[in-house]
């Protein structure tokens, strides 16, 4: 998960706070230097995370509440504070579906435009722009033909003449020979520059005078840490930014400096970059980050992401499944599905588990890829039958599949606790029906979404 220390500092500071009998004074102060502490080890600037946790305490002292209600008060100024410097919401869109579009990305030397590019033109093409990428870095050696390799396979138009020196010529011809090609939305390429490099800013600035982009993104670099404050405020003085992409947020990256960065330009996140696959982008929502980062489960965001995969289970197949007719083949095609999904890490963020250790997530992982090379040596009759699994099997399969005794065991332990949690669910569904009281604990939207999940597969 991006930024996954923090959240797990953060859900700790809240818990400490759920287990006090009283939030009094001086727990307010422990979990303002909790957050602070958290907040500063994610590299986020000083003198943002002293004004952030400021507000905090300022309204967590002056508010008079019951004390039932201050706890959850509390979690909620944190929620709103974190989303507040994120932008407050969604980046709006600024390309216009029948017209000519131009966006400028903009960014110091290595922060991964080029790359963003790549997988800005994929994003937008498969939401049915006719999409050109444009390179007008005249200083890199080879930035034409890197952009060339990450559009071609994809099946974008790369523009751009590595023989011309001159920027703002590059920048107006081929800006012209894409649009005249029949482009609605041309991603340009530009020079990485630093802030401190006055005739590459410069540069910048008149490119964006000549274009007119409908949008100046600026690629902010995930493990830049607090130096991306002050290369977000220059860069913000000199150009007309819209949104930013934050790249690099996979593996050990703080990703702190894109709140930093947030603060800096005050402007919103439109994606952010979770690895260094063509597909790695991921739209940026402050409130559903937020709530990842706190333990709050990001179901729409789950849903898009199945959807998009087309792994949506067969209606059929779900109505088998609630009348307990779930097999072991229903479990493997799930399987599939999870991975067409994306990694079990992400989905288990998406869930509300985005605090769970990475080397609990990454055992979950090895179980599926684990179950799936058991399925496949089982027969059709074994899929279908569980119950057949007996010690004569398992030894067969074991032996087929080349893992042990333990993971068969595990794999059908699973499947049927599965079984039981659809029994559970369907006598919950049938108590909702009659009228009868819901599980306790649960929700007033429990029925609902049990409704609805029936509505939507007829069963």
């Amino acid at each position: 998960m991006v930024l996954e220390k923090l959240g797990r500092s953060l859900d700790n500071a809240i818990r400490k706070i759920r287990r006090l009998p009283k939030v009094d004074k001086d727990a307010i102060n422990a979990l303002i230097q909790d957050l602070q502490r958290a907040l500063l080890s994610s590299d986020v600037k000083v003198e943002l995370v002293f004004q952030m946790t400021e507000n905090i305490k300022k309204a967590a002292m002056d508010t008079r509440l019951q004390k039932a209600k201050r706890k959850d008060f509390i979690i909620k100024l944190i929620h709103d504070e974190l989303i507040k410097v994120l932008g407050g919401k969604k980046a709006p869109i600024r390309i216009k579906p029948g017209k000519k579009n131009v966006i400028l990305l903009v960014g110091i030397q290595g922060s991964g435009k080029t790359t963003t590019i790549g997988k800005l033109a994929r994003y937008y093409k498969g939401k049915g722009w006719k999409v050109a990428v444009l390179t007008t870095d005249t200083w890199r050696p080879g930035a034409y033909e890197q952009l060339c390799q990450l559009a071609e396979p994809i099946g974008i138009k790369c523009y751009g003449n590595p023989k011309e020196k001159n920027t703002l010529k590059l920048a107006i011809k081929e800006t012209k020979k894409a649009i005249l090609d029949g482009h609605d939305l041309i991603i340009v390429d530009t020079a990485g520059r630093h802030k401190e490099e006055k005739e590459l800013m410069e540069e910048m600035k008149q490119l964006e005078r000549i274009l007119k982009p409908n949008e100046v993104i600026l690629v902010i670099d995930g493990t830049l840490g607090q130096q991306a404050y002050s290369q977000a405020e220059e860069f913000a003085k000199a150009t007309n930014l819209g949104s930013i992409i934050v790249t690099k947020l996979d593996g050990t990256a703080k990703g702190g400096g894109a709140l930093s960065a947030c603060a800096a330009t005050n402007v919103p996140i439109r994606f952010i970059g979770t690895g260094e696959k063509i597909d790695e982008l991921e739209e940026f929502d402050p409130t559903a980050f937020v709530g990842t980062l706190l333990g709050i489960p990001n179901i729409g965001a789950l849903i898009e992401r199945v959807q998009e995969a087309e792994a949506m289970p067969d209606p059929e197949t779900v109505k088998r499944m609630m009348h307990g007719k779930f097999t072991l083949e229903d479990l493997y095609l799930q399987l599939k599905s999870i991975k067409k999904v994306g990694k079990f890490k992400q989905i288990l963020s998406m869930m509300g588990g985005g605090n769970i250790p990475d080397a609990l997530k990454e055992d979950a992982q090895k179980h599926l890829d684990k179950w799936e090379v058991v399925l496949n040596s089982m027969t059709e009759e074994e899929k279908t039958n569980p119950k057949i699994i007996k010690k004569s099997r398992k030894r067969r399969i074991a032996i087929g599949s080349g893992t042990d005794y333990a993971i068969i065991n595990k794999m059908l332990d699973q499947y049927n606790q599965m079984k039981k949690m659809i029994k559970q669910f369907m006598q919950l569904r049938q108590k909702g029906k009659k009228g009868m009281p819901l599980m306790p604990g649960m929700g007033k939207g429990a029925q609902q979404f049990i409704n609805k999940l029936s509505k939507e597969f007829k069963f």
